[in-house]
């Protein structure tokens, strides 16, 4: 069985407390959940915080190895971006640029990456996205990564992230349509799920594992909760374990 954690850092941001403490609430959770293979989202490198990025820091700590891959770089040199992190060999990292419309509230560039990890059951196919905010922009990040993960049909896939999308998006019916099947649904269809904090408690359901060609034996949401005044990000992550489709 393999164990995938998804989770959206919030970068640098100080909302829920800084850094050095929401670091430590992140690496004691990954130090007791031990995941094969991790896949982050909101991921920050600023120099004038750490030579590193968040990522390549958790990953020194905890004894795993990182990729990070910046979506936008900013005039003043800082990066945001995803990253994956594992204890076995790093797979090559696709990037798969997501566009982005002109005029719309939200200016952030987004991607989506991939990679073939080695896993006792075979390759697994990895997939970390984080889309728009915006519903006009949210329809051409799924119709893009459907077009992208198109390249991979056939193979034991699993698609996670930050969607920013609740569950009855009518975006998200494109995944369902390709067969992509969504964890939570699947194995908790009688919970809500929440991973968005709003008001300091999960709210809202957007992050999310899909699977094709995999299934998820357990699914649950990690860091939902707080240590006084910090929290380790404003999104709960998920940890899933899965297993070869039958």
């Amino acid at each position: 069985m393999t164990s995938i954690l998804t989770l959206n850092l919030m970068g640098y941001a100080e909302k829920h407390g800084v850094w050095a403490k929401r670091r430590g609430l992140i690496e004691r959770a990954l130090a007791d959940t031990q995941p094969d293979i991790i896949a982050l989202q909101a991921v920050a490198l600023d120099p004038a915080q750490h030579p590193d990025d968040q990522a390549s820091q958790l990953a020194a700590s905890l004894g795993y190895q990182a990729v990070f891959v910046a979506a936008q770089t900013h005039a003043d040199g800082r990066q945001d971006g995803l990253a994956f992190l594992t204890r076995g060999p790093l797979p090559e990292t696709r990037r798969f640029d997501l566009s982005l419309r002109p005029g719309l509230e939200d200016t952030s560039r987004r991607v989506m990456i991939g990679g073939r990890f080695a896993t006792p059951q075979g390759p697994l196919d990895v997939f970390n996205a984080h889309f728009s905010w915006v519903p006009e922009q949210q329809e051409d990040n799924v119709r893009e990564a459907l077009s992208a993960l198109e390249g991979t049909a056939g193979a034991a896939a699993v698609l996670v992230g930050d969607f920013n999308m609740q569950p009855d998006s009518p975006y998200l019916g494109g995944l369902r349509e390709a067969e992509w099947i969504d964890a939570w649904a699947l194995l908790h269809p009688q919970e809500q799920g929440f991973t968005f904090v709003e008001d300091r408690v999960p709210s809202i359901r957007i992050d999310y594992v899909w699977t094709r060609g995999m299934r998820a034996r357990e699914l649950t949401v990690v860091l939902a909760e707080g240590e006084g005044a910090a929290r380790a990000s404003d999104h709960a992550g998920l940890l899933a374990r899965l297993e070869r489709a039958e």
